[in-house]
């Protein structure tokens, strides 16, 4: 297990910007900085993209979310198990696996691509990392775009 480091802000708030940036040079999917370590953009009704940065992990993610009320749970749940019925189409157009099992959660779920092996605090990978999030992304959004139940806003 990696030891954690301490959180330093000032590093996320310099990182994230550069990420948002190029995500929009690049016409990928992107919205505003949402908290000190996330960047989400709502796509559908109860669905964000979202890039998560903490100090020791980072992930891409489509997160669905519709409340905290046990009806609210279980119209995310139905939205989920809809995607992971097209989950072989999905992470074929995807070109990997992705994790469909966010441990911890009890109101959300996701689909998402991990990097257990970022350190925010490589600054000499920053640019590696903000390439392949980016990158990601867009691979993420594009496949999952064909399988929404609904048109998307």
């Amino acid at each position: 297990m990696v030891k954690a480091e301490a959180r330093r802000e000032g590093l996320r708030a310099k990182f994230l910007p550069r990420l948002a940036r190029a995500a929009n040079e690049n016409g990928v999917i992107c919205g505003n900085v949402t908290k000190v370590w996330t960047i989400s953009k709502t796509v559908a009704k109860g669905i964000k993209m979202i890039y998560v940065i903490r100090m020791n992990t980072a992930r891409v993610e489509m997160w669905i979310y519709h409340g905290k009320k046990e009806k609210d749970v279980d119209s995310a749940y139905d939205v989920f198990k809809h995607f992971l019925s097209k989950k072989s189409e999905i992470e074929m157009a995807y070109g990997e696996s992705l994790n469909w099992d966010h441990k911890g959660r009890r109101t959300a779920f996701s689909i998402q691509q991990d990097y257990p092996d970022f350190r925010l605090s490589d600054d000499s990978k920053w640019g590696y990392w903000i390439d392949k999030m980016v990158t990601d992304m867009k691979k993420l959004d594009d496949a999952l775009l064909p399988h929404y139940m609904t048109s998307r806003d």
